[in-house]
Protein backbone atom coordinates (compact mmCIF):
# COMPACT_ATOMS: atom_id res chain seq x y z
CA UNK A 1 0.00 0.00 0.00
CA UNK A 2 2.92 2.63 0.90
CA UNK A 3 4.91 1.91 -2.10
CA UNK A 4 1.70 3.20 -3.83
CA UNK A 5 1.38 6.61 -2.17
CA UNK A 6 3.89 8.84 -3.59
CA UNK A 7 4.71 7.69 -7.49
CA UNK A 8 1.22 10.29 -8.97
CA UNK A 9 2.85 13.01 -7.22
CA UNK A 10 6.39 12.26 -7.71
CA UNK A 11 7.08 10.98 -11.44
CA UNK A 12 5.22 14.88 -12.42
CA UNK A 13 8.34 17.03 -11.33
CA UNK A 14 10.75 15.06 -13.61
CA UNK A 15 9.08 15.38 -16.51
CA UNK A 16 7.03 18.85 -15.87
CA UNK A 17 8.99 20.66 -18.44
CA UNK A 18 7.78 17.45 -21.10
CA UNK A 19 4.02 17.50 -19.68
CA UNK A 20 3.95 21.70 -19.89
CA UNK A 21 5.48 21.78 -23.40
CA UNK A 22 3.42 18.86 -24.75
CA UNK A 23 -0.15 20.46 -23.59
CA UNK A 24 1.51 24.43 -24.37
CA UNK A 25 0.93 25.58 -21.17
CA UNK A 26 3.54 27.94 -18.86
CA UNK A 27 4.85 27.41 -15.60
CA UNK A 28 1.12 28.78 -13.76
CA UNK A 29 -0.45 26.04 -15.14
CA UNK A 30 2.82 23.67 -13.79
CA UNK A 31 2.46 25.23 -10.49
CA UNK A 32 -1.57 24.29 -10.42
CA UNK A 33 -0.73 20.40 -11.53
CA UNK A 34 1.81 20.18 -9.13
CA UNK A 35 -0.62 22.08 -6.34
CA UNK A 36 -3.28 19.87 -7.39
CA UNK A 37 -2.36 16.36 -5.06
CA UNK A 38 -2.08 18.74 -1.91
CA UNK A 39 -5.90 20.15 -2.17
CA UNK A 40 -6.89 16.79 -3.36
CA UNK A 41 -4.75 15.23 -0.21
CA UNK A 42 -6.53 17.91 2.26
CA UNK A 43 -9.82 17.37 1.10
CA UNK A 44 -9.90 13.22 1.00
CA UNK A 45 -8.14 13.62 4.85
CA UNK A 46 -11.17 16.07 6.32
CA UNK A 47 -14.25 13.40 5.03
CA UNK A 48 -12.22 10.35 5.97
CA UNK A 49 -14.51 9.81 8.94
CA UNK A 50 -17.27 10.73 7.40
CA UNK A 51 -16.38 7.92 4.60
CA UNK A 52 -15.28 5.51 6.99
CA UNK A 53 -18.99 5.79 8.92
CA UNK A 54 -20.59 3.62 5.84
CA UNK A 55 -17.68 1.62 4.24
CA UNK A 56 -14.90 -0.28 6.44
CA UNK A 57 -10.96 0.28 6.47
CA UNK A 58 -10.58 -2.24 3.73
CA UNK A 59 -13.13 -1.53 1.63
CA UNK A 60 -11.72 2.05 2.02
CA UNK A 61 -7.84 0.93 1.17
CA UNK A 62 -9.69 -1.65 -2.06
CA UNK A 63 -11.36 1.65 -3.12
CA UNK A 64 -8.15 4.31 -2.82
CA UNK A 65 -5.88 1.75 -4.80
CA UNK A 66 -8.69 1.55 -7.39
CA UNK A 67 -8.56 5.88 -7.83
CA UNK A 68 -4.71 5.71 -8.05
CA UNK A 69 -4.72 3.23 -10.50
CA UNK A 70 -7.10 4.44 -12.55
CA UNK A 71 -6.25 8.02 -12.36
CA UNK A 72 -2.24 7.32 -13.22
CA UNK A 73 -3.57 4.85 -16.35
CA UNK A 74 -5.36 8.03 -17.87
CA UNK A 75 -3.77 11.22 -17.56
CA UNK A 76 -1.54 10.45 -19.59
CA UNK A 77 -3.47 10.06 -22.81
CA UNK A 78 -5.96 12.65 -22.25
CA UNK A 79 -5.97 16.48 -22.60
CA UNK A 80 -4.88 19.09 -19.96
CA UNK A 81 -8.11 18.99 -18.56
CA UNK A 82 -8.28 15.66 -18.08
CA UNK A 83 -4.52 15.32 -16.99
CA UNK A 84 -5.29 17.86 -14.39
CA UNK A 85 -8.43 15.50 -12.77
CA UNK A 86 -6.40 12.15 -13.34
CA UNK A 87 -4.05 13.57 -11.45
CA UNK A 88 -6.94 14.98 -8.30
CA UNK A 89 -8.38 11.05 -8.57
CA UNK A 90 -5.23 9.53 -8.25
CA UNK A 91 -4.00 11.65 -5.35
CA UNK A 92 -7.78 11.40 -3.42
CA UNK A 93 -6.82 7.85 -3.49
CA UNK A 94 -3.03 7.80 -2.17
CA UNK A 95 -4.68 10.91 0.46
CA UNK A 96 -7.16 8.39 1.28
CA UNK A 97 -4.78 5.53 1.94
CA UNK A 98 -2.28 7.97 3.86
CA UNK A 99 -5.22 9.05 6.55
CA UNK A 100 -6.07 4.83 7.06
CA UNK A 101 -3.10 3.36 7.37
CA UNK A 102 -2.14 5.02 10.56
CA UNK A 103 -5.10 3.05 12.24
CA UNK A 104 -3.87 -0.08 10.83
CA UNK A 105 -0.70 0.47 12.27
CA UNK A 106 -2.63 1.14 15.87
CA UNK A 107 -4.19 -1.40 15.55
CA UNK A 108 -1.88 -4.25 13.68
CA UNK A 109 0.81 -5.10 16.42
CA UNK A 110 3.67 -3.26 17.61
CA UNK A 111 3.60 0.57 16.30
CA UNK A 112 6.99 1.10 16.04
CA UNK A 113 8.11 -1.83 13.92
CA UNK A 114 4.71 -0.46 11.57
CA UNK A 115 5.46 2.85 11.57
CA UNK A 116 8.92 2.28 10.33
CA UNK A 117 7.46 -0.24 7.43
CA UNK A 118 4.96 2.21 6.79
CA UNK A 119 7.22 5.58 6.60
CA UNK A 120 10.42 3.56 4.49
CA UNK A 121 7.81 1.69 2.02
CA UNK A 122 6.33 5.33 1.56
CA UNK A 123 9.61 7.05 1.04
CA UNK A 124 10.70 4.15 -1.30
CA UNK A 125 8.01 4.52 -3.39
CA UNK A 126 8.96 8.49 -3.77
CA UNK A 127 12.55 7.43 -4.77
CA UNK A 128 11.40 5.00 -7.84
CA UNK A 129 9.24 7.81 -9.10
CA UNK A 130 12.05 10.03 -8.85
CA UNK A 131 15.11 7.94 -10.11
CA UNK A 132 13.13 5.73 -13.19
CA UNK A 133 9.93 8.13 -14.64
CA UNK A 134 12.87 10.22 -16.69
CA UNK A 135 14.79 6.89 -18.28
CA UNK A 136 11.58 5.25 -18.88
CA UNK A 137 10.42 8.45 -20.72
CA UNK A 138 13.46 8.68 -22.53
CA UNK A 139 12.78 5.25 -23.54
CA UNK A 140 9.57 4.84 -24.01
CA UNK A 141 8.35 8.29 -24.32
CA UNK A 142 6.67 10.68 -21.33
CA UNK A 143 3.18 9.21 -21.55
CA UNK A 144 4.49 5.40 -20.76
CA UNK A 145 6.98 6.57 -18.33
CA UNK A 146 4.10 8.46 -16.30
CA UNK A 147 1.12 5.30 -17.30
CA UNK A 148 3.20 2.60 -15.98
CA UNK A 149 2.92 3.69 -12.81
CA UNK A 150 -0.80 2.51 -12.68
CA UNK A 151 0.92 -0.62 -12.46
CA UNK A 152 1.29 -1.68 -8.44
CA UNK A 153 -1.86 -0.49 -7.87
CA UNK A 154 -3.80 -3.30 -8.95
CA UNK A 155 -1.16 -5.69 -7.61
CA UNK A 156 -1.20 -4.30 -4.17
CA UNK A 157 -5.14 -4.41 -4.61
CA UNK A 158 -5.12 -8.25 -5.27
CA UNK A 159 -2.81 -8.84 -2.22
CA UNK A 160 -5.25 -6.73 -0.08
CA UNK A 161 -8.37 -8.52 -1.17
CA UNK A 162 -6.82 -12.24 -0.89
CA UNK A 163 -4.89 -11.56 2.51
CA UNK A 164 -6.16 -11.20 5.84
CA UNK A 165 -8.62 -8.76 6.65
CA UNK A 166 -7.22 -5.66 8.36
CA UNK A 167 -8.06 -4.42 11.41
CA UNK A 168 -10.46 -1.53 11.72
CA UNK A 169 -11.36 0.94 14.26
CA UNK A 170 -14.07 -1.30 16.79
CA UNK A 171 -15.69 2.08 17.24
CA UNK A 172 -14.93 5.26 15.19
CA UNK A 173 -15.44 8.34 17.76
CA UNK A 174 -18.02 10.88 16.04
CA UNK A 175 -16.53 13.14 13.88
CA UNK A 176 -16.19 16.84 15.17
CA UNK A 177 -14.91 19.67 13.45
CA UNK A 178 -11.24 19.57 12.48
CA UNK A 179 -9.86 23.19 14.15
CA UNK A 180 -12.07 22.31 16.96
CA UNK A 181 -10.35 18.91 17.28
CA UNK A 182 -6.92 20.27 16.79
CA UNK A 183 -7.88 22.66 19.56
CA UNK A 184 -8.85 20.08 22.05
CA UNK A 185 -6.44 17.71 21.62
CA UNK A 186 -3.82 19.95 21.66
CA UNK A 187 -2.79 19.50 18.29
CA UNK A 188 -2.75 22.33 16.34
CA UNK A 189 0.68 23.26 16.19
CA UNK A 190 1.07 19.74 14.93
CA UNK A 191 -1.05 20.25 12.01
CA UNK A 192 0.46 24.06 11.06
CA UNK A 193 4.20 21.76 11.07
CA UNK A 194 2.69 19.24 8.96
CA UNK A 195 1.38 21.98 6.49
CA UNK A 196 4.99 23.64 6.18
CA UNK A 197 7.10 20.40 5.86
CA UNK A 198 4.50 19.46 3.19
CA UNK A 199 4.58 23.10 1.49
CA UNK A 200 8.58 22.73 1.20
CA UNK A 201 8.96 19.20 0.29
CA UNK A 202 6.05 19.02 -2.37
CA UNK A 203 7.52 22.80 -3.74
CA UNK A 204 11.03 20.53 -3.93
CA UNK A 205 9.19 17.77 -5.56
CA UNK A 206 7.01 19.66 -8.15
CA UNK A 207 9.98 22.68 -8.63
CA UNK A 208 13.55 21.32 -8.06
CA UNK A 209 13.97 19.26 -11.50
CA UNK A 210 13.22 22.66 -13.17
CA UNK A 211 15.87 24.67 -10.90
CA UNK A 212 18.60 22.30 -11.96
CA UNK A 213 17.81 22.36 -15.78
CA UNK A 214 17.69 26.08 -15.79
CA UNK A 215 20.84 25.94 -13.94
CA UNK A 216 22.57 23.49 -16.64
CA UNK A 217 22.08 20.43 -15.27
CA UNK A 218 20.64 17.37 -17.68
CA UNK A 219 17.27 16.23 -16.97
CA UNK A 220 18.45 12.60 -16.23
CA UNK A 221 20.93 14.21 -13.77
CA UNK A 222 17.71 16.04 -12.05
CA UNK A 223 16.07 13.39 -11.49
CA UNK A 224 18.65 11.61 -10.34
CA UNK A 225 19.48 14.00 -7.58
CA UNK A 226 15.94 14.43 -6.54
CA UNK A 227 15.77 10.72 -6.14
CA UNK A 228 18.95 11.23 -4.08
CA UNK A 229 17.17 13.81 -2.15
CA UNK A 230 14.41 11.22 -1.15
CA UNK A 231 16.60 7.83 -1.22
CA UNK A 232 18.10 9.75 1.84
CA UNK A 233 14.44 9.39 3.77
CA UNK A 234 14.60 5.49 3.60
CA UNK A 235 17.56 5.35 6.42
CA UNK A 236 15.94 7.61 8.21
CA UNK A 237 12.45 6.90 8.02
CA UNK A 238 13.65 2.80 8.79
CA UNK A 239 15.34 4.01 12.14
CA UNK A 240 14.57 7.04 13.40
CA UNK A 241 10.71 6.89 13.35
CA UNK A 242 11.08 4.65 16.74
CA UNK A 243 13.46 7.06 18.35
CA UNK A 244 11.04 9.57 17.65
CA UNK A 245 8.12 7.25 18.70
CA UNK A 246 9.78 6.45 22.44
CA UNK A 247 11.02 10.01 22.67
CA UNK A 248 9.22 12.52 25.26
CA UNK A 249 10.52 15.28 23.28
CA UNK A 250 9.84 14.64 19.49
CA UNK A 251 10.18 18.05 18.82
CA UNK A 252 14.31 18.47 19.37
CA UNK A 253 14.14 15.41 16.05
CA UNK A 254 11.86 18.24 14.21
CA UNK A 255 13.57 20.95 14.39
CA UNK A 256 17.41 19.04 13.69
CA UNK A 257 16.08 17.79 10.32
CA UNK A 258 13.97 20.58 10.06
CA UNK A 259 16.85 22.82 10.22
CA UNK A 260 18.56 20.47 7.46
CA UNK A 261 15.74 22.06 4.92
CA UNK A 262 16.91 25.34 5.49
CA UNK A 263 20.37 24.67 4.77
CA UNK A 264 19.97 22.35 1.42
CA UNK A 265 17.32 25.03 0.20
CA UNK A 266 20.06 28.01 0.84
CA UNK A 267 22.15 25.73 -0.94
CA UNK A 268 20.30 25.84 -4.02
CA UNK A 269 19.19 29.29 -3.62
CA UNK A 270 22.90 30.73 -3.62
CA UNK A 271 24.73 27.69 -6.42
CA UNK A 272 21.92 25.61 -7.47
CA UNK A 273 24.92 23.85 -10.59
CA UNK A 274 27.92 24.01 -8.37
CA UNK A 275 27.17 21.37 -5.92
CA UNK A 276 23.78 19.83 -6.54
CA UNK A 277 24.92 16.35 -4.79
CA UNK A 278 26.05 17.99 -1.50
CA UNK A 279 22.60 20.30 -1.51
CA UNK A 280 20.25 16.70 -2.24
CA UNK A 281 22.15 15.28 0.56
CA UNK A 282 21.30 18.12 3.15
CA UNK A 283 17.63 18.99 1.63
CA UNK A 284 17.14 15.33 1.88
CA UNK A 285 17.52 15.11 5.71
CA UNK A 286 15.44 17.94 6.23
CA UNK A 287 12.35 16.39 3.84
CA UNK A 288 12.61 13.40 5.91
CA UNK A 289 11.05 14.75 8.90
CA UNK A 290 7.62 14.03 6.64
CA UNK A 291 8.07 10.37 8.23
CA UNK A 292 8.87 11.87 11.73
CA UNK A 293 5.73 14.13 11.47
CA UNK A 294 3.75 11.23 10.58
CA UNK A 295 5.18 9.03 13.44
CA UNK A 296 3.79 11.87 15.82
CA UNK A 297 0.61 11.56 14.75
CA UNK A 298 0.19 8.00 14.86
CA UNK A 299 2.02 7.79 18.56
CA UNK A 300 -0.27 10.44 19.80
CA UNK A 301 -3.51 8.81 18.97
CA UNK A 302 -4.34 6.60 22.21
CA UNK A 303 -6.72 4.11 19.79
CA UNK A 304 -7.00 3.30 16.01
CA UNK A 305 -10.19 5.15 16.00
CA UNK A 306 -8.29 8.14 17.45
CA UNK A 307 -5.90 7.81 14.98
CA UNK A 308 -8.20 8.12 12.27
CA UNK A 309 -9.53 11.53 13.81
CA UNK A 310 -6.00 12.88 14.71
CA UNK A 311 -4.83 11.82 11.07
CA UNK A 312 -7.51 13.18 9.34
CA UNK A 313 -7.48 16.89 10.86
CA UNK A 314 -3.69 17.50 11.00
CA UNK A 315 -3.25 16.29 7.35
CA UNK A 316 -6.20 17.79 6.08
CA UNK A 317 -5.31 21.25 7.40
CA UNK A 318 -1.94 20.80 6.85
CA UNK A 319 -2.07 19.64 3.31
CA UNK A 320 -4.97 22.94 3.04
CA UNK A 321 -1.60 25.26 4.23
CA UNK A 322 0.81 23.31 1.93
CA UNK A 323 -1.59 23.49 -1.15
CA UNK A 324 -0.10 26.93 -1.78
CA UNK A 325 3.60 26.41 -1.89
CA UNK A 326 3.61 24.90 -5.41
CA UNK A 327 0.94 27.27 -7.07
CA UNK A 328 2.69 30.22 -5.56
CA UNK A 329 6.37 28.75 -6.71
CA UNK A 330 4.44 28.71 -10.35
CA UNK A 331 3.63 32.59 -9.67
CA UNK A 332 6.76 33.30 -8.37
CA UNK A 333 8.90 32.04 -11.36
CA UNK A 334 6.48 33.46 -13.89
CA UNK A 335 6.67 36.97 -12.48
CA UNK A 336 10.73 37.05 -12.42
CA UNK A 337 14.00 36.04 -14.53
CA UNK A 338 15.11 33.87 -12.20
CA UNK A 339 14.54 31.58 -9.24
CA UNK A 340 15.48 33.97 -6.75
CA UNK A 341 12.02 35.21 -5.51
CA UNK A 342 10.62 31.32 -5.20
CA UNK A 343 13.65 30.19 -3.62
CA UNK A 344 13.68 33.21 -1.09
CA UNK A 345 9.67 32.73 -0.20
CA UNK A 346 10.67 28.64 -0.08
CA UNK A 347 13.53 29.85 2.62
CA UNK A 348 11.28 32.07 4.80
CA UNK A 349 8.86 29.12 5.13
CA UNK A 350 11.51 26.58 5.87
CA UNK A 351 12.63 28.91 9.19
CA UNK A 352 9.30 29.12 9.89
CA UNK A 353 8.62 25.68 10.15
CA UNK A 354 11.81 25.00 12.48
CA UNK A 355 10.89 27.76 14.48
CA UNK A 356 7.33 26.07 14.73
CA UNK A 357 8.73 22.67 15.68
CA UNK A 358 11.29 23.78 18.03
CA UNK A 359 7.87 24.70 20.22
CA UNK A 360 6.49 21.17 19.93
CA UNK A 361 6.69 18.68 22.37
CA UNK A 362 4.34 15.33 22.73
CA UNK A 363 2.09 17.02 25.11
CA UNK A 364 1.79 20.73 24.27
Amino acid sequence: MALNLRPAVTTVGPELDSITAHFEVGSRAGGVITALPLFAFALVSLATPIILARISVRTGLLWALTSIGAGLAVRPWVGVTGFVLATFLAAVGAGLATVLLPALIRGGGSTRILVATFTTALQAGAVLGFAVVVPLSQWLGWQWGLALWAVPAPLAAVLLWRGHRSPAPAALPRAVAPLRYLRRTGSTRLALFFGLQAMVGFVVIGWLPSVLRDAGVSAVAAGGYLALLTCVGVPVSLFVPPLVAGSARPSRWLAGFSACAVAGIVGFLVAPGAAPLVWSLILGLGMAVFSLALTVITVRADTAGEAVLLSSAVQGVGYLIAALGPYAIGVFRHLGESWTLPLCALLLTAIVQTALAATMDRHP
